[in-house]
């Protein structure tokens, strides 16, 4: 009986030490144990773009580059918008530089001129600097989704564009096309000097890294790439909008090329995203609101 009345006893002791141990314990250190790690921003060299990049000189994360230029996000005052927000696909924007319309019935003025800055990574390539740095953050933001992509051109002088245009036309020629035929069938595909985005500084010509690595010119198969089911899903987030698209073609007077795209500004692209416009009707629109 004394050995059951001892056995009792030590299993009551050793009960209301666990029962105690467990109501003393600090809650604090409890949920620091369980809490979620802090995930790390991931370094430049992380992205694993490098390599993949035709003239290898891969894609930073703005603000960590060396080339010199600037990758800081301009004023609030030089945007066209402050960014999207819960009403931007259902309010029209109002005209502004980032929708400025250029096209062979709107060429620009002759006085005309934009201030541009060279892009990272590609010095030889330049933007409106108003924009530069949400073009800039698209590339980098596709390159940490594993779709790296390449800025074939963007900014082009009047006088470039007169180059490119007169090429088009002289390859239509050579193919026994009449002069005025030659010069409309040229037109869908390379706008007249002073007529084109390119001149306007707001365009970008882009493909996938591969792409351009493996093709000799930019042709209609480039929307079979993963890289252009990213930008479709992701352009307007950065402001920029697919310009040429192949159900806007009537309306725009150009073929199809999946690999244009404007900047408009963040608000202008999730309305036209959200309406189905190209920018001629959103101008259009904007003209007959006043």
């Amino acid at each position: 009986m004394v050995r059951k009345i001892v056995s009792l006893l030590t299993v009551c002791l050793l009960a209301a030490a666990l029962f105690c141990g467990c109501w003393g314990k600090d809650d604090s250190s409890s949920s620091s144990a369980q809490a979620t790690p802090t995930p790390t921003t991931p370094s430049s060299g992380s992205l694993g773009a490098d390599s993949m990049m035709p003239d290898g000189s891969g894609t930073t994360v703005p603000g960590n580059s060396s080339s010199g230029s600037s990758s800081v996000m301009p004023d609030e005052s030089m945007r066209p918008d402050s960014g999207m927000d819960n009403n931007s696909a259902s309010v029209r924007p109002t005209a502004n530089w980032g929708t400025m319309l250029v096209n062979a019935e709107n060429p620009l003025p002759g006085d005309f001129s934009v201030k541009t800055r060279s892009i990272e990574k590609y010095p030889d390539r330049s933007f409106d600097e108003r924009a530069a740095a949400d073009l800039e953050a698209m590339l980098n933001a596709a390159a940490g989704d594993g779709c790296p992509l390449y800025l074939v051109s963007a900014y082009r002088s009047v006088a470039r564009q007169k180059a490119l245009h007169e090429r088009k036309v002289n390859f239509y020629l050579s193919k026994n096309y009449e002069p005025e035929l030659a010069k409309e069938q040229a037109a869908k595909w390379v706008a007249a000097p002073g007529t084109s985005e390119h001149n306007l500084g707001l365009a970008a010509d882009i493909v996938s890294a591969k792409w351009y690595n493996t093709h000799d010119d930019l042709t209609e198969e480039f929307e079979d790439t993963p890289e252009f089911e990213w930008l479709m899903a992701h352009c307007v987030e950065y402001g920029f909008v697919l310009r040429y698209p192949s159900d806007k073609t009537g309306t725009t007077g150009i073929g199809y090329e999946p690999w244009h795209y404007r900047y408009v500004g963040r608000d202008a692209a999730a309305y036209m995203k959200a309406h189905n416009l190209c920018l001629e009707e959103l101008h259009a629109e904007q003209l007959a609101a006043g």
